[in-house]
């Protein structure tokens, strides 16, 4: 069965495909998954070393087993024992993740707050500019379609107002106004942004690519003993093409 948390799950899995397509230096999404899972093993032995520390008082067995097989851990940091997270080794510039992002919020239909106000922006626009389907009937002939421009929601007050008192004309626009007004309000508080906040959260605050340059290479030096490039231009060249560039 299809549901709405399993697109947004599919969304956030090919978005993140997507986005390691482009990283520097260069990884395939299962050597990256691979490198994810290897650190939940060590994250998960740290994780057991620090609560045997915790509690070495009452377990002092168990906090001996780990302190002679992980000596050099004691009161160091957890990227000084197991080393930064594997994100933190790829570089993405954050204007084409954000883009990258945004195509799939948009493709996924993710933002429903931004559509319900993108709707409400219609719906004003077309009270004012209205226009309508008319087909055209001849003997002989295929019908065709042909547009109208019936009279704007002002004007169609203009007129009902007048049957009713002709001093009511003038407050015509205050009234299409008013009803413009009450649209805003309900973009305001319809904020359905559930799925967008989830989206986000799974991505930016998940294991998306780093966009601090200097950081992916100094963390290339210090834990993984090498000296790395970071061409952007090359990144900018793979996403938006050469043509585009240019």
């Amino acid at each position: 069965m299809v549901t709405r948390n399993k697109i947004l799950s599919e969304a956030v899995d090919k978005c993140m495909k997507e986005l390691y397509s482009f990283v520097l230096p260069s990884v395939s999404w299962d050597d990256f998954v691979k490198e994810c899972k290897e650190y939940s093993k060590k994250y998960k032995i740290w994780e057991d070393f620090r609560k045997a520390s915790i509690h070495r008082k009452e377990n002092p067995e168990i906090w001996n087993q780990y302190q002679s097989t992980f000596k050099d851990w004691e009161n160091k940091s957890i990227e000084e024992c197991i080393g930064p997270r594997p994100f933190e080794f790829y570089y993405l510039p954050k204007e084409i993740m954000k883009d990258i992002c945004d195509c799939y919020i948009y493709a996924y239909r993710i933002d429903s707050q931004q559509e319900l106000l993108n709707t409400i922006e219609i719906l004003k626009n077309y009270c004012k500019e209205p226009i309508v389907d008319k087909y055209i009937e001849k003997e002989g002939e295929s019908r065709y379609r042909v547009y109208e421009h019936p009279n704007n929601l002002e004007k169609e007050l203009r007129i009902i107002l007048e049957q009713v008192d002709p001093s009511f004309v003038e407050i015509s626009e205050q009234l299409q106004n008013k009803f413009f007004e009450f649209l805003d309000m309900a973009g305001n508080f319809y904020n359905w942004n559930r799925d967008l906040n989830s989206f986000n959260a799974s991505v930016y605050l998940g294991a998306s690519p780093n966009s601090n340059k200097r950081a992916v290479i100094e963390n290339w030096k210090k834990y993984r003993n090498k000296d790395i490039e970071i061409n952007e231009e090359q990144i900018k060249k793979e996403y938006y093409g050469e043509d585009e560039l240019d």
